[in-house]
C-alpha cells in the first residue's frame, strides 16, 4: 500500500511538473509517444464495427501480453476518441501516424480508466473486456455526428523500478453511419460499385526440389501443411465459404488471385512429399489429406468465378527484366495455364497485379507484346490521368487503379513504439468513408498480397461488406466488368521510382538466376535430345529447374536477401547435379601408347534418361597434340568409349586432363586425369636420333681414316731407311 502511494505521489508530482514546465502537446507528449510499449495488445472483437442508431455501446475484447523484462502492476485501460475526420487528408494522417494515440491535435473525449489486472509478469497474458457508452454524459465517448472517428485503447500501469506510464496502446478508426438514437446517413441514390481482390498466395515458395528421377518433391518445411489445414490459407478460403452460405451475391464482387505454384505444390502434397528438417534430414510430409481437402474447397469456390493468375511463384517480373531474363519472365506469365488446369476455371486474360502496384517500362513493354494487358495499379504511380478507368497507357496496355486509401488501411503498419493497429477495422472504416460519404468511380479493394488477418477478422470483413451491399451503400461489381469498363481515360505513364527498384530482389540473386536460365535453355536447345528407347522429353527433364528458378525469383523473398540467396543456391546445386550426371570416367590404370599416333581412349558415362551431345576437351601437355573439336553423342543411360586421335612427340610418362563441355562451353561433370605411358618415338625424336647417329658414324669414320693415314705415314720412313 505504501509503495503504491509513493508511486502515485511520484506520478502526480511528475504530472504537475509537466504541466508547469512543458507546453501542451510539447516534449512531454512526444516523450510518451516515443516510449516503447511494454504490452502487446491483441484485439479479439470490437463491437460494433460500424456504429448505427441502434448500437449504444462500444465493446472491446482481447488479450494483453507482457513483452517487456519487468513486472507491471495496476494495469488499467480506457478508450479515447478524437474529433471526426472530415476529409481524406485527415484520414490518411490518422493511418500514417498510429503512434499518435491522441489521434488529433484537438480536444479528446476519454472514458474512465477500468481495472484490467493487478499484476502481469514478463511473458504472462490476460484477457480484457471494456464496455464504453457511445452517447450520454458519464464516461461516454459522446459521438457528435456521422463520420469516421480515430479511437485509441490505452493501457496504463506501474512497471518495476518506474512510475505509472502508458504501457501499451492500440489505435483504430471507428466508422459511424448514425449517432445512436439519431437519424443517420442515407444510402446514395447511385451506390458506388465495389470489386474485391481475394489473394490465395503462400508466404513464400516452399517446394525446394523436384527430383529429376520422378521421386517425391521436397519442401523446405511443412508450413504449407499448417497453412491449409487451419492456418492462414485455410482461413482465407473458409471465410468466403461461410459468407457465401448466407449471401451468395457476395461472390459477384470477389476475384480470387491465385499463384500457380501454390496450386501445383498443394496438388503435389496430395500424392506424397518429403520435408527437409532443420538438421538436413528428409522426412515424410503429413499434410496430404489436408492439402486434398483445401484444394477441393478452392476448386468448388472458384468454379465459374472471377480468377486472376499471378506469375508462376509470384515471380518478380521487374527484377527479371532488369537482369535480362525476359524469357524466364515469359515463362512466369505462362503459368496461368496451370491455374486453368488445376481449378477448371480460366483466369482473366492479360490481367496483372504487380507487387507494389507498378512495373518498370521494360516489363510493361514486354507485357504489351503478348497481347492486351491490364495492370492493377497503385493510383499514386499513374501520371497525368484524364477521364475514368481503365486508363490507356500505350497500345495493348491499360491500367485500372485500386483504391490506395483502402489498400493502405488494410496494411498492418508496425510502429517504432509498438502501438498496434487494427488493419481490418481500419480497412472497413476506409470502405465506409468511400461508399457512404463519397461518390465517384468504382472502388477496387486490394488487400495485402499475403494477407495475414485472423479468421475472425476475415469473417467480420466479409460480413460488413455484405451489410453495406444489402443496405444499398455499395453495389458489387465483377473485376471483368471493371477491366472492360466503358471509361476510356488516359495516363501518360506508370512511374517506377528508386524506392520501387530498391524493393526488388538483390541483383546478386537475379544475376545468378539469369545465368542459370541461360544454362537450362542451352541444354534444351542443343545438348539434350529425346532417346528413342526412353522417350523422355528434354523439356520435361529441365522443367523442374525452370520452376525452381521462378521460385527463387519470387517477390515473397523481397526484404529477405538471405533466404533469396539460399533459394537460388539450391537451384544452382540442382543444375550442377544434372550436369554432373554426364562425366568422363577415370581409367584405373595408366594407358600405354605404342606409337606416335596411338589413339587415346576416353570413357564417358551418361546417367541421364536422354541422349546428350557433348564436346570432349583435353588439356595442353608438352609432347601431346590431341584432336580438336571432338563432339559426340552419348545415348541415354549408357557408357561410351571414344578414341581420340593424338600425336605423341615424346616418350615417357605424363598426365593429361580430360573434361566435357557443351559446344557453348558449359562444363559437365568433373575433370578426369588420364595417366599416359609412351614408349614410341615421335618424328622429331627419330630425326634427332638418326641425325645424331649419322654424325656419330661420320665422326667415327673420320677418326679411322686419320689413323690409317697416320699409320701409312709412319711406314714410309721405315722403308726408305732400308
Amino acid at each position: 500500500m505504501i509503495t503504491r502511494l509513493r508511486r502515485t505521489a511520484c506520478a502526480v508530482l511528475a504530472a504537475v511538473l509537466a504541466v508547469l514546465v512543458l507546453p501542451a502537446g510539447g516534449a512531454g507528449a512526444q516523450q510518451q509517444q516515443q516510449q516503447r510499449s511494454r504490452l502487446r495488445i491483441d484485439l479479439g472483437q470490437l463491437q460494433p464495427r460500424v456504429v448505427e442508431s441502434t448500437t449504444p455501446t462500444l465493446t472491446l475484447t482481447g488479450s494483453i501480453t507482457n513483452t517487456g523484462d519487468r513486472k507491471v502492476e495496476n494495469i488499467q485501460a480506457r478508450v479515447q476518441r478524437g474529433a471526426v475526420l472530415d476529409d481524406e487528408r485527415e484520414l490518411r494522417g490518422a493511418l500514417d501516424e498510429p503512434d499518435r494515440t491522441d489521434a488529433v491535435n484537438r480536444p479528446q473525449v476519454s472514458s474512465p480508466f477500468q481495472d484490467v489486472t493487478a499484476v502481469l509478469e514478463p511473458g504472462q497474458s490476460t484477457q480484457f473486456t471494456l464496455v464504453v457508452p457511445l452517447v450520454g454524459d458519464a464516461g461516454a465517448l459522446k459521438l457528435e455526428k456521422p463520420g469516421v472517428y480515430p479511437i485509441a485503447l490505452n493501457f496504463n500501469g506501474d512497471p518495476d523500478y518506474g512510475r505509472t506510464e502508458r504501457v501499451g496502446a492500440l489505435s483504430a478508426l471507428l466508422p459511424v453511419l448514425a449517432v445512436p438514437g439519431q437519424a443517420g446517413v442515407n444510402p446514395p441514390a447511385a451506390p458506388r460499385q465495389l470489386s474485391v481482390l481475394w489473394p490465395l498466395v503462400d508466404d513464400h515458395p516452399r517446394r525446394e526440389e523436384t527430383p529429376l528421377d520422378g521421386g517425391l518433391p521436397v519442401f523446405d518445411d511443412d508450413g504449407l501443411s499448417a497453412s491449409v489445414s487451419g492456418g492462414r490459407l485455410f482461413a482465407l478460403v473458409d471465410a468466403v465459404q461461410q459468407a457465401a452460405r448466407t449471401d451468395v451475391s457476395l461472390l459477384r464482387s470477389l476475384c480470387f488471385v491465385v499463384d500457380p505454384d501454390l496450386l501445383g505444390s498443394v496438388a503435389a502434397m496430395t500424392t506424397g512429399y518429403r520435408v527437409r528438417t532443420a538438421d538436413g534430414r528428409l522426412v515424410d510430409g503429413s499434410g496430404g489429406r489436408a492439402a486434398r481437402l483445401w484444394l477441393d474447397r478452392v476448386q468448388e469456390l472458384t468454379r465459374g468465378q472471377c480468377v486472376v493468375a499471378l506469375p508462376y511463384a509470384d515471380a518478380d517480373l521487374a527484377a527479371l527484366a532488369r537482369a535480362g531474363a525476359t524469357a524466364l519472365q515469359a515463362d512466369a506469365l505462362a503459368g496461368a495455364t496451370g491455374v486453368a488446369a488445376a481449378l477448371g476455371t480460366k483466369p482473366l486474360a492479360g490481367v496483372v497485379w504487380p507487387e507494389g502496384g507498378t512495373l518498370d517500362a521494360r516489363t510493361l513493354g514486354e507485357l504489351a507484346k503478348t497481347g492486351r494487358t491490364t495492370v492493377l495499379a497503385d493510383p499514386g504511380k499513374l501520371r497525368d490521368q484524364a477521364g475514368s478507368a481503365p486508363y490507356r497507357l500505350a497500345d495493348n496496355l491499360d491500367a485500372v487503379p485500386y483504391d490506395e486509401l483502402v489498400a493502405d488501411s488494410l496494411r498492418q503498419n508496425p510502429t517504432s513504439t509498438g502501438v498496434r493497429t487494427s488493419s481490418v477495422q481500419n480497412g472497413l472504416a476506409a470502405l465506409v468513408f468511400r461508399t457512404a460519404f463519397q461518390s465517384g468511380q468504382p472502388v477496387l479493394v486490394a488487400p495485402p498480397r499475403r494477407w495475414n488477418a485472423s479468421a475472425a477478422e476475415l469473417a467480420v470483413f466479409l460480413q460488413t461488406l455484405q451489410s453495406l451491399v444489402s443496405r444499398g451503400y455499395t453495389a458489387p461489381l465483377g473485376l471483368q466488368s471493371l477491366v472492360d469498363g466503358t471509361g476510356r481515360g488516359t495516363a501518360s505513364a506508370l512511374s517506377y521510382d528508386l524506392p520501387d527498384s530498391a524493393a526488388e530482389l538483390p541483383t546478386s540473386v537475379t544475376t545468378t538466376i539469369a545465368q542459370l536460365d541461360g544454362v537450362q535453355r542451352e541444354l534444351v536447345a542443343s545438348v539434350l535430345f529425346e532417346d528413342d528407347t526412353r522417350l523422355v522429353s528434354p523439356q520435361a527433364l529441365v522443367e523442374p529447374l525452370r520452376d525452381g528458378l521462378l521460385r527463387a525469383a519470387s517477390v515473397g523473398w523481397r526484404g529477405d536477401p538471405g533466404d533469396a540467396q539460399a533459394a537460388v543456391t539450391g537451384v544452382s546445386n540442382q543444375v550442377a547435379a544434372l550436369l554432373g550426371q554426364v562425366s568422363v570416367t577415370d581409367s584405373s590404370t595408366p594407358l600405354s601408347l605404342a606409337s606416335s599416333d596411338s589413339p587415346i581412349p576416353v570413357y564417358i558415362t551418361n546417367d541421364l534418361p536422354v541422349t546428350v551431345q557433348v564436346k570432349i576437351n583435353m588439356g595442353e601437355v608438352p609432347g601431346l597434340a590431341p584432336e580438336q573439336q571432338t563432339v559426340v553423342r552419348i545415348p541415354a543411360k549408357a557408357k561410351f568409349l571414344r578414341f581420340l586421335s593424338a600425336e605423341v612427340t615424346r616418350s615417357g610418362r605424363f598426365s593429361v586432363d580430360v573434361w566435357l563441355t557443351t559446344e557453348q562451353g558449359t562444363r559437365l561433370g568433373s575433370t578426369s586425369r588420364v595417366e599416359l605411358n609412351s614408349t614410341s618415338f615421335g618424328s622429331i625424336t627419330l630425326i634427332v636420333t638418326f641425325t645424331a647417329a649419322g654424325v656419330l658414324v661420320l665422326l667415327v669414320g673420320l677418326r679411322v681414316f686419320r689413323r690409317i693415314k697416320a699409320r701409312r705415314g709412319a711406314g714410309a720412313p721405315a722403308a726408305s731407311e732400308l
